[in-house]
């Protein structure tokens, strides 16, 4: 059983993950069952459907003024306004839904996978006597987006994990962020990296042959800080000019609309919203694809969905990562560091656009990316299943026995 608090079929890059862990963990003998709540209209940022966008459009809009006036009192308790968000609610109203479904599907695991971390709070106790697994994407506590290092958040995130009997994190950072906050966790957290659809490697070919600039893509959502604006700003520096352009595919945010907005010679465009199938054929239509982390998001724990996909399709990546990321370490692993640069430093980006343009590093090697092919995770991640479901009726067993003696 699986607790969401965003039901996988809105799609977006939050389910990409789950959905393919949908489509394996049956094949390794694990049948899943989905828990989640209704979503209104206006919860679905990455609907390919007009009106339901402008419609979160405009939620997104309302929240970021809310979130501007709550600003000031946040800060008395080290926390960002994004860490209250309305999701949280569900962390109570919840746990109905946790307990129904748990008395209709009778699981040998739940899974409580976050964010927002109200799936994980409203299950922690409400699966007493079933082994929990925490499937932690993206931190809540000690995530820079939302905290301003509260100790109340990181007491309340322990308390959710401190019931999960293992914790699945998805990067070496979060994994090493995780156990600073919460040491009691040492042992119980595994990394499972999102990695790519391994269907992506038969479908390479290089770029096709075009006139005019060469062509970068972002296909996703900007928020926040996880913004392109320093990109627009490069593209419109005059050594770049006519060179290169680039395609923002999906939820663009203020910032970057008002950088495109003011450098009009820059070569920007932007496409709303898309399925996934949609967003790999724009990569693959690409010279070089595009991923996006700042500290201020936790991106120096990020290894985002976009960038395994875009190295599995062949494509090199424009990286907005700081040094000694986890994003920054593995591009200069697999020999893609030529796209790096700072997020925010626009002559950085310039530079790092200029040698994509000039000598574009070769496709990586399919063995060097093995350890990021989906079905080997989803194997993984049915082992651990397995594991905790196994450990969990061993103990069990040994309770009825010592009850009977």
């Amino acid at each position: 059983m699986v607790v969401t608090h965003r039901p996988f079929s809105l799609g977006g890059g939050g389910s990409v993950r789950w959905r393919h862990l949908l489509r394996e963990l049956p094949r390794h003998g694990w049948q899943i069952t989905e828990c989640s709540p209704r979503v209104g209209l206006t919860a679905d940022d990455s609907s390919t459907d007009p009106r339901r966008a402008a419609l979160a459009a405009r939620r997104a809009r309302v929240m970021a003024v809310a979130g501007r006036v709550v600003d000031p009192l946040t800060r008395l308790v080290r926390i960002k306004p994004e860490a209250l968000a309305p999701n949280n609610l569900w962390s109570l109203t919840g746990r109905r839904v946790v307990r129904e479904t748990v008395a209709r599907a009778n699981p040998d695991v739940v899974v409580a996978t976050i964010p927002p971390p109200s799936a994980l709070f409203a299950s922690a106790r409400e699966v007493q006597g079933i082994p929990l697994v925490a499937d932690v994407r993206d931190l809540w506590a000690g995530n820079p987006y939302y905290d301003r290092g509260s100790a109340l958040m990181a007491r309340l995130q322990g308390h959710g994990l401190e019931h999960a009997a293992a914790t699945v994190t998805v990067s070496d950072g979060c994994r090493d962020r995780l156990l600073e906050l919460h040491p009691g966790l040492d042992g119980r957290v595994h990394v499972l990296p999102n990695g790519f659809d391994p269907q992506l490697i038969g479908r390479r070919h290089p770029p096709t042959e075009h006139d005019g600039p060469r062509r970068f893509v972002f296909a996703g959502s900007l928020y926040g800080e996880h913004t392109a604006e320093a990109i627009v700003q490069a593209l419109a520096l005059p050594s770049l000019r006519g060179r290169a352009s680039l395609r923002l595919v999906g939820v663009v945010d203020p910032r970057t609309r008002a950088a495109i907005a003011a450098t009009p010679e820059a070569a920007v465009t932007t496409e709303p919203p898309v399925s996934w199938d949609d967003a790999i054929a724009h990569v693959l239509e690409a010279d070089a694809a595009v991923a996006i982390t700042t500290p201020a998001t936790g991106g120096d724990m990020a290894l985002p969905i976009k960038m395994f996909e875009a190295l599995a399709l062949g494509r090199p990546v424009l990286a907005l990562a700081g040094p000694g990321s986890d994003l920054a370490r593995l591009l200069q692993r697999l020999g893609q560091d030529a796209g790096l640069a700072a997020p925010g430093d626009v002559a950085a980006i310039a530079a790092a656009i200029e040698r994509l343009l000039d000598a574009p590093p070769p496709p990586v090697d399919p063995a060097a990316l093995a350890e990021f092919d989906r079905d080997r995770i989803a194997a993984r991640y049915a082992g651990l299943l397995e594991e905790v479901a196994t450990r969990s009726s061993r103990r069990t067993v040994a309770g009825t026995t010592s009850s009977a003696r």
